[in-house]
C-alpha cells in the first residue's frame, strides 16, 4: 500500500501503523470524518473521536475488535503526506459488551 486516499506513506507511517495494527479503513475514515486542527509548519492533525467510531460500528463499517479500548485515533499530516498515527486507549474505551 502506497497511499491512503492521495495521502502518501512515509516509513515511519507504516511501521506505526503495523506495530500498532491499525485497520487503515480507519485512517481513511479519520482523515474524512475525523476533526480537523491546524498545527505548527503546515502541520494538521485528524483525529477521530471514539462517539465517531461508536457510530462506524453501529452502521456496519467497523468491527468492534479493530478498534478495541481505543478512546481516539489521531493522524497527523503534511502537505499530501502521512507522517505519523496514534491511538489513545483507556478503560473507557470501546469495549465488546
Amino acid at each position: 500500500m502506497k497511499n491512503i486516499l492521495n495521502y502518501k506513506l512515509t516509513k515511519h507511517f507504516k511501521e506505526r501503523l503495523s506495530q500498532r495494527q491499525i485497520d487503515p479503513f480507519l485512517i481513511s475514515m479519520c482523515l474524512v470524518k475525523g476533526d480537523k486542527k491546524s498545527k505548527e509548519k503546515s502541520k494538521v492533525e485528524y483525529t477521530l473521536s471514539k462517539e465517531m467510531m461508536i457510530q462506524a460500528i453501529e452502521q456496519g463499517y467497523l468491527l468492534t475488535k479493530d478498534c478495541i479500548c481505543m478512546t481516539s485515533l489521531t493522524v497527523v499530516t503534511r502537505a499530501n503526506i502521512l507522517i505519523t498515527v496514534f491511538v489513545r486507549c483507556g478503560d473507557t474505551g470501546i469495549s465488546e459488551h
